[in-house]
């Protein structure tokens, strides 16, 4: 039996819904590049866990969480709009890929104290800045 993918499908699906709210002019603040992002990673997730091909479970959480990053980085002030974010993001990915493959165990851990540790210094760097103002 030949393993089908479905990201071609999600993909599509996702996108037409994309421009036929777009069209109709339902959710204005919704038609940006983040948004397309998201629908990819959701794509990439579907083909991941519905399609059961493990590799693309990085992609779709790299995808997906980069157009949420920026979706929340737009619209709220005390959302982390730096490395960290980023770096978390990754982390995320991996550990979710680790649970289902056992593999890439050390490069999640570096990665997750690593955004901790961006974080700590981001944020540090901030409230020094503020206070000098």
């Amino acid at each position: 039996m030949k393993k089908r993918g479905i990201f071609s499908g999600i993909i599509l699906i996702g996108f037409g819904m994309y421009f036929l709210l777009e069209r109709f002019s339902l959710f204005p603040s919704f038609h940006t590049w983040p948004t397309l992002l998201f629908i990819t990673g959701i794509a990439f997730l579907g083909q991941a866990y519905i399609g059961k091909d493990y590799s693309a479970i990085l992609s779709g959480v790299v995808f997906t969480g980069i157009g949420v990053h920026f979706h929340l980085a737009s619209h709220l002030s005390a959302w982390p709009d730096d490395i960290s974010a980023l770096t978390f993001i990754i982390a995320l990915g991996l550990l979710l890929q680790y649970v289902k493959t056992k593999q890439a165990l050390l490069p999640t851990v570096l990665l997750f104290t690593l955004s901790i540790i961006f974080f700590i210094f981001t944020s540090a760097s901030t409230s020094i800045y503020i206070r000098n103002v």
